[in-house]
Order: structure tokens, then sequence, then C-alpha cells
């Protein structure tokens, strides 16, 4: 008999057999794949995170980052003392009020002055 012949019913029922058996072997063969994979996925997860560890460790005990990471923290630290007592100076200078510090005028220069208008 040729597909012509077998009614509709029968032709369904035997694409839906060799399409199940290739959905078998579909789900067999990635399963397997799947498996495969799954420990080069934890070892590649592994070897990411110790490199980073290593890293970091490296990174944080560098002497010379250590040391510019000092520095540029005293220069920040530095840069916002002056700032804050620049902006203090200037609002004290706005009010007329004298600004001593332990009994002494505290100089101020020609920047911390208000301008004339």
């Amino acid at each position: 008999m040729t597909e012509k012949q077998i009614g509709f019913g029968r032709f369904f029922v035997q694409e839906a057999i060799r399409a199940g058996t290739w959905g078998v072997v579909f789900l067999l063969v990635m399963a397997v794949l799947i498996t495969a994979m799954k420990q080069d996925i934890k070892e590649g997860i592994a070897f990411g995170v110790d490199r980073l560890v290593s890293e970091v460790a490296f990174v944080a005990t560098d002497h010379v980052l250590i040391g510019s990471a000092k520095q540029l923290v005293k220069k920040g630290i530095d840069y916002s003392v002056m700032k804050a007592t620049q902006a203090t100076r200037e609002v004290l200078a706005e009010r007329d009020l004298d600004v001593k510090c332990e009994g002494q005028p505290i100089p101020q220069s020609n920047e911390t002055r208000p301008r004339s208008r």
C-alpha cells in the first residue's frame, strides 16, 4: 500500500509515531550533551572564581597600589578641608565676624575675601 491508499487517520498515527521516535532520540542526545557540558560549566565557574580571588588578593597586597591609594586619600582629605575652610571663611566674612583660632586671628587670603561687585 502506498501513502495515497492509506486513510487519513492511519497516516496521522504513523507520522505521530515517527515524530515521537525522533523526539525520544533528540531528548536522549540532549541529555547526554547536557550531562557532559554540566561538568565543564562547573569547572569553568570554579576556574573563574579562583582567578577572581587570586587577582583581588594580588591587587589588594600590591605595595605600589596601596601607596598611591594612601596618597590619593590624603590629597582628597586635604582638598576637602581646604574647600571647607574657604567656604567657612567666606560665610564668616559675609557676616563681618572676626575669625580667631586659639586667640590669634586667622589671616585671610585674597581669594577668600568677598569680592566687590
